[in-house]
């Protein structure tokens, strides 16, 4: 996943569990808020009732009482309206308490009744359990929810206490004389309250997905387009393109980062338009260790013949577009062999080649070298190159001041491939004994061997003419430097 698509993500993830969060809350105080109403509301009916029945009682006017209730509960469908001995049966059903009031007061005061019904009616044994907490000692109202054939209600149990001047009919061994059962429909509040709740909570997503997709938006403009634009930027400079910018003008940190970034491309643009003028060589020992060693190198120079003559007959342009093109096609050649042009001097290529096969890789360059000159003579003026191969120890490291320096090679064997590559007529390629030695049997055809006076040298040097497909010399071609 994207840096766009994981900020996106933490920004719907984020407000979906605060707005989430919100809608909870609010969604719970709602239903707390109408759970609240509503036993409050049973909380005065059961007051009410409780005083309907005391005064009810208290003139012995127990008849009337049951018929209130009765009326009561038939107001209204979703509203019932019952009170239960304290041992859960249905007061009034049959003529248990008349019987034991009128003994308690040792007269009739109350006529038994023939038309009970004939089923007693008792708390169904699913509440018991809210009955019991009703009737426990300390009583207390005791409020709760249930279920029935679909519909949703809320009931209270209000315990009828046995009071002082309740105790001359009922006796007084008990404290409860009786509970009330109130139940109240509120089927219509459940639905319209998870209505609410789901209008909301759709209401909050929505709000969500909006405000993410605002939130979003702005910090892919603000933030992640700069960084996807920075990251492109670096992917082109890693692949070699200096050319390109982040266009981001803001005063924030992203602007000082795109700043930032382009100052360094532009650095970096600039230091490796210097690596043209600095060699493979150089480059690499930046990364290593820049101590000096002596180790075996085979040495390849190559000179243009006749180029200071070409000079004196050519204007500037014309002289350094055929010599640029010269050099051009011979640092490609050592390139694609495995070499490292060392220096530029003039007309002049200096190239170094390391490894076991190094000798191999020098004269497969130098033989494509003189195939692509001949090759593209037109386009060179039919200018041609002296080559000059050596191979033997040296020593390699930093050579300049602490200000500017080379890393490159020195030793006898640079000054023979020098000497050597003078010595060599257009077309030649001359090679020293050394050499012709680290060549694998058979792999190169050889003229010679010579005896050859180099400059610098007292005794006459043994080299070899390696042979192409143009000019092989024969012998006596060779003359000794003067």
């Amino acid at each position: 996943m994207g840096l766009a698509g994981r900020i996106n993500l933490v920004v719907v993830s984020t407000l979906f569990i605060g707005l989430g969060l919100v809608g909870y809350l609010y969604a719970t105080s709602l239903s707390s808020a109408r759970e609240g109403l509503v036993d409050s509301n049973l909380q005065r009916e059961s007051d009410i009732l409780y005083l309907s029945i005391e005064n009810f009682m208290l003139p012995g006017d127990a008849p009337v009482a049951a018929r209130f209730f009765d009326e009561v509960a038939g107001l209204s469908a979703g509203y019932s309206l019952r009170l239960y001995r304290r041992n859960g049966a249905m007061a009034f059903s049959d003529n248990m308490t008349i019987d034991a009031v009128n003994a308690a007061i040792r007269k009739t005061r109350f006529e038994r009744r023939n038309e009970l019904a004939k089923t007693v009616l008792s708390v169904d044994i699913s509440d018991r359990l809210q009955f019991d907490k009703a009737t426990a000692i300390p009583p207390e109202s005791v409020f709760f929810s249930w279920k029935d054939s679909g519909r949703s209600y809320k009931r209270v149990y209000r315990p009828l206490l046995n009071l002082p001047k309740c105790a001359g009919c009922h006796g007084s061994d008990h404290t409860i004389r009786g509970v009330i059962d109130i139940r109240a429909d509120v089927t219509n509040e459940v639905r319209s309250e998870a209505l609410t709740v789901a209008v909301s909570a759709s209401g909050f997503a929505l709000m969500a997905l909006a405000l993410a997709a605002i939130i979003g938006r702005i910090l892919r403009a603000v933030v992640v387009g700069p960084v996807i634009a920075i990251g492109r930027l670096c992917l082109d400079v890693s692949g070699g393109d200096f050319t390109g910018r982040v266009d981001v003008k803001r005063d924030d940190e992203i602007g000082g980062l795109a700043a930032t970034v382009n100052d360094m491309v532009h650095g970096l643009r600039e230091r490796y338009e210097l690596t043209k003028y600095v060699s493979a060589g150089t480059i690499t020992s930046l990364a290593s260790s820049q101590e000096p060693r002596r180790v075996e190198r085979t040495l390849l120079f190559t000179d243009v013949r006749g180029f200071t003559a070409y000079t004196e007959r050519n204007g500037v342009e014309a002289i350094l577009a055929v010599l640029n093109g010269l050099l051009e096609k011979q640092a490609e050649i050592i390139a694609a062999h495995g070499g490292d042009i060392d220096k530029f001097v003039g007309d002049e290529v200096v190239a170094v080649f390391s490894g076991d096969d190094a000798p191999a890789r020098a004269c497969d360059a130098a033989l494509d070298i003189r195939v692509a000159v001949a090759a593209n003579a037109a386009a060179y003026d039919s200018l041609a190159v002296g080559i000059g191969i050596a191979t033997g120890h040296v020593i390699q490291g930093m050579v300049g001041s602490h200000r500017r320096a080379d890393f490159t090679v020195l030793g006898d064997v640079v000054n023979v491939a020098s000497r050597l590559c003078s010595k060599a007529k257009a077309g030649q390629i001359l090679v020293c004994d050394c050499t012709k030695d680290g060549l694998g049997a058979g792999s190169h055809t050889m003229a010679g061997p010579y005896r050859v006076t180099l400059k610098g040298k007292a005794e006459p040097q043994i080299v070899y003419l390696l042979q192409g497909k143009k000019n092989v010399i024969k012998v006596g071609e060779l003359h000794d430097e003067a």
